[in-house]
């Protein structure tokens, strides 16, 4: 006669797939692009998120790489980038050619260069610009439809509450002075907050 303790991992065996099946309601993936190339599954924080607390906080939701019901695309992007590249460029040339000191334009402007003048054999502090942000974009797909359509367009983004040290003989790029940065995580858990709320899960 079988136990009560075999009984209970029979049934647990026998119902298992009917409670999983029950508690995912709505299965997802995360896609990364970068506008060429595109890589299915987590990175390492994106994952680490998921196991520690979004399995728990998104319940009713679950990853499924074969049969998704909506895809998360993300890719990572750089606004304001084209409004500092001139002082940018100034700032690289005036360091390439050796000179012994150079001055952005006035205070106030959108590069984040600060007015004071820095020697090129010294390192130089860019602080964050409001105009220069980073951010992870993402977008939701919904795949019961042939074309795959775009349900919600988002970002996800960390403030830099801190500038960045620009070392002697090194290029300055507009990343520099972003006063945010791409959030992976942020992205793709701002993508489920939507869906929770979209399908009232």
């Amino acid at each position: 006669m079988p136990t009560k303790g075999l009984l209970f991992v029979l049934l647990l065996a026998t119902f298992a797939p009917f409670i999983e099946a029950q508690e995912c309601k709505t299965k997802f993936v995360v896609v990364y692009t970068d506008g060429k190339n595109s890589q299915i599954g987590l990175t390492a924080d994106q994952k680490k998120f998921w196991d520690r607390e979004g399995a728990k906080k998104f319940k009713g939701m679950c990853l499924d790489y074969k049969e998704p019901n909506y895809i998360i695309l993300w890719a990572a992007g750089l606004s304001g980038a084209e409004l500092a590249k001139v002082n940018l460029d100034k700032f690289n040339l005036t360091r390439a050619a050796g000179q012994s000191s150079f001055s952005t334009a006035s205070e106030g402007s959108p590069s984040g260069i600060s007015r004071d003048a820095y020697m090129v054999s010294e390192s130089v502090y860019f602080g964050p610009s409001g105009v220069v942000r980073g951010r992870a974009d993402y977008w939701i797909m919904d795949t019961s439809k042939n074309t795959y359509p775009v349900i919600r367009k988002g970002q996800g983004y960390r403030d830099v509450p801190m500038g960045k040290m620009n070392g002697p003989g090194e290029k300055a790029s507009a990343s520099d002075m972003a006063s945010t940065i791409a959030d992976p995580v942020a992205a793709m858990e701002n993508a489920l907050k939507w869906l929770k709320k979209e399908k009232k899960l």
